[in-house]
């Protein structure tokens, strides 16, 4: 199998990591600039400090906070208008992953025009994209350092995905004095998103050995973290291995891309309004469960990361311990542990499976799943 590595997007981390802000959007050539966030990080105040260090340095900037949950075509178009309207050479999207897929999107309208549907698939966009930098305030997606922007086509329905490198964020920073006020249960829902990157890419067909240390890092220091992150959220060394973790996590699917478990949550989202987050969360622990026959020894290789065995034990024990540890993790963060409590219907399920079915990540999961095996998963999961 040949495989490719891609990392293209510069990391800015730490403490005070927003004030290196300014310095960056000079050196791409940016003297205009429209951020792009939510109505909750707007009214957190978070713009705000960004606004007031570009303009200290000279540079204008305007706000976009429009973004909502599984942002959509329309609001990715308003993104696109209101940064032609200010002239911006650079976007800045700030916030979890809706807020930089709508940056992403935005900045293929800027430059190429056209309809955002069009640009879903692989390869779609052309050419360079308005140059973004990624101002993560949650720690799950990843988006800030990959290749993908996950939209909603809301006439149909349906979530679609734009794979392209020309959309992939030039500049992330990652600071964890914007993190530190993320609600508990976001925290939670967030983190299992990233978890579930970590382990989709390391038990991924396309699995390699570059993303496999990524993965498992970022494995080790979630589950490590994310307890502390939650429930003492203040904790800034908490935050910022969460932060390391989901972008770690990020690069490993850029490359390894991803399994069941996301086939599933987009279909989940698109029939219930599920986040991303939390239909990933609840759906984890009963995807590893069905994927452990074609991956006992990836599993057995987590336990060990984690603490939980050595090389020599059992791997069918050592697989054990993981799914169990991810349960474990499940009940501390407080996160429900079936679907029926987050909303979805039981009468629907064959048409999330059906969806599922259709999803390019099944190409990718270590066992290969038929439309009533997916939708015994999510029964077990009901």
């Amino acid at each position: 199998m040949i495989s490719q590595f891609l990392m293209s997007t510069k990391v800015i981390a730490g403490v005070g990591a927003a004030a290196e802000v300014a310095k960056e959007v000079k050196l791409l050539g940016g003297k205009k600039v429209l951020i792009v966030t939510d109505p909750g990080v707007s009214k957190a105040g978070l713009p705000s400090a960004v606004a007031d260090n570009l303009q200290a340095a000279g540079i204008e900037s305007a706000v976009f906070d429009a973004v909502e949950s599984d942002p959509s075509i329309t609001t990715a178009s308003k993104a696109a208008e209101a940064a032609k309207g200010i002239g911006a050479e650079v976007l800045i999207a700030l916030g979890g992953g809706s807020a930089i897929d709508t940056g992403k999107s935005a900045g293929i309208l800027v430059t190429s025009g056209g309809y955002l549907r069009d640009f879903g698939g692989v390869g779609k966009v052309a050419k360079p994209t308005l140059p973004l930098i990624a101002i993560p305030t949650t720690a799950g997606t990843g988006s800030e350092v990959t290749i993908f922007a996950v939209m909603t086509d809301t006439d149909k329905n349906e979530k679609f995905t734009i794979s392209s490198p020309f959309i992939t964020p030039r500049v992330a920073v990652l600071d964890p004095e914007f993190t530190v006020k993320l609600p508990a249960s976001i925290t939670a829902f967030t983190g299992m998103d990233a978890l579930t990157h970590g382990v989709e890419a390391y038990v991924s067909v396309n699995a390699q050995p570059m993303s496999d240390a990524l993965a498992l890092h970022a494995i080790k220091l979630i589950m490590a973290n994310l307890p502390v992150a939650v429930h003492r959220g203040d904790d800034r060394k908490a935050r910022e291995n969460m932060l390391q973790a989901a972008l770690l996590a990020g690069v490993a699917f850029n490359c390894a891309f991803l399994g069941l478990s996301h086939a599933l949550a987009s279909p989940l989202g698109a029939h219930f309004h599920v986040p991303h987050g939390l239909a990933n969360a609840v759906m984890l622990p009963y995807v590893m469960e069905f994927n452990r026959p074609a991956a006992v020894d990836r599993f057995a290789a987590i336990a060990m990361t984690i603490g939980l065995g050595m090389v020599g034990d059992d791997p069918n024990r050592l697989a054990d311990k993981t799914i169990a540890a991810v349960n474990q993790l499940v009940r501390d963060i407080n996160v429900p542990a079936h679907l029926r409590e987050i909303g979805a219907k039981q009468d629907l399920l064959p048409l999330v499976a059906n969806d599922a079915l259709k999803s390019i990540q099944l190409k990718f999961n270590p066992r290969v799943a038929s439309e009533a095996e997916i939708l015994g998963v999510l029964t077990n999961a009901f």
